[in-house]
């Protein structure tokens, strides 16, 4: 006798929204890069070339990259709420440092 499937359940395979992980893949380097830069800048004490600005530059956009596949992530039925908090949390970490690297 075969078994039916009930339509009132949805299992999901997937343990991370996958907008989530794009988010993750965006944000951390972001936020490597952005650590990288102020490392390098109190190292030489202010001196820092002109390529440590296109990095920040690069790490602001991958940053607002990863703050809009984060909230797409929320309306994913997939993967756990953690992922996608963290990956909201790490992508909104990354625009307030540059944020803040500005104003300074």
């Amino acid at each position: 006798m075969a078994l039916r499937k009930k339509k009132g359940y949805k299992f999901s395979d997937e343990v991370m929204a996958k907008d989530a992980v794009i988010s993750l893949i965006f944000g951390v380097p972001s936020f490597v890069c952005i650590v990288f830069s102020i490392v390098y800048s109190i190292v030489v004490k202010g001196n820092v070339p002109d390529a440590i600005g296109a990095v920040l530059l690069v790490a602001l956009i991958m940053a607002v990259t990863a703050f809009i596949f984060a909230l797409f992530s929320y309306r994913d039925t997939d993967g756990g709420i953690i992922s996608k908090r963290g990956s909201l949390i790490i992508s909104i970490i990354d625009i307030a440092a540059l944020v803040a690297l500005y104003i300074l």
